[in-house]
């Protein structure tokens, strides 16, 4: 390949990696805008108490109750793919479907036509009864300020390395295409990994600690100078064009 079409491929791809990384920053910042409403909501179902009239008043914070009847039963448990979706019959102020999140203990018992009384939160449909039998749903605002946390943490790094890799890969196109690709791209990209990784573990670690968000921040923080210390250890070991050491000079040919 010439030299021209080099520079032009790392100027195709450059752009293509900036691009992907500002829509990462766009997602990042969304969910840094919508995660305090989410807190609120988390906090508030968890004060909720049974409402005090059948209908309650729009800002009222409490469960209230509706009856209707099963129109079907999803149950598939497969080694990917999982379904608990109980199905109901069109009725006001009731969703059509509801993610029971398992089996049991009422899920499976339930056929078509049987009277349920489905526990609202909001739009939410938090827990299903029949014949004296309750289960609670995965349709309630918990765990979803985490979950949104955790997303933001996995995609800071990401989006921080395709910015910064597709922002030198644009501007330095000409460069890379004489030289080559520098290897601190490839260990950037490791950190980058590694660094999104570590939202997972700061996740259970957050739940162990029942810190919500803020034990989750705390604990990706903390993990990643590791996983940095770990790649710069892992790094001085190896051996190979990977592993070369990260000056102005090293580069992937």
């Amino acid at each position: 390949m010439s030299r021209r079409r080099r520079t032009l491929w790392h100027r195709t791809w450059g752009s293509l990696a900036a691009l992907l990384g500002l829509a990462f920053l766009l997602v990042v910042a969304s969910g840094l805008a919508a995660l305090p409403e989410v807190m609120t909501d988390e906090r508030l179902y968890r004060q909720a108490t049974p409402c005090s009239a059948p209908t309650p008043a729009p800002a009222e914070n409490c469960f209230y109750s509706r009856s209707t009847r099963v129109a079907a039963v999803v149950i598939r448990e497969e080694p990917k793919y999982e379904e608990f979706t109980l199905r109901l019959r069109e009725a006001a102020g009731l969703p059509d479907e509801i993610d029971m999140g398992s089996r049991g203990p009422l899920l499976e018992h339930l056929a078509p036509g049987d009277e349920v009384t489905v526990t609202l939160w909001r739009d939410y449909a938090v827990a299903v009864a029949h014949d004296g039998t309750v289960q609670g749903t995965a349709d309630t605002p918990e765990g979803e300020a985490g979950f949104i946390t955790a997303v933001v943490l996995a995609l800071i790094p990401a989006a921080t390395y395709l910015l910064h890799t597709g922002g030198s890969a644009l501007f330095r196109a000409r460069a890379w295409a004489a030289a080559g690709v520098p290897v601190v791209v490839v260990t950037r990209a490791k950190w980058a990994f590694g660094a999104a990784l570590s939202a997972l573990p700061a996740v259970f670690v957050a739940d162990l600690l029942e810190g919500g968000p803020a034990a989750e921040i705390l604990a990706w923080c903390a993990m990643v100078p590791l996983v940095r210390w770990y790649l710069n250890r892992k790094s001085a070991r190896d051996r190979g064009r990977h592993a070369a050491p990260l000056t102005a000079g090293s580069t992937l040919r």
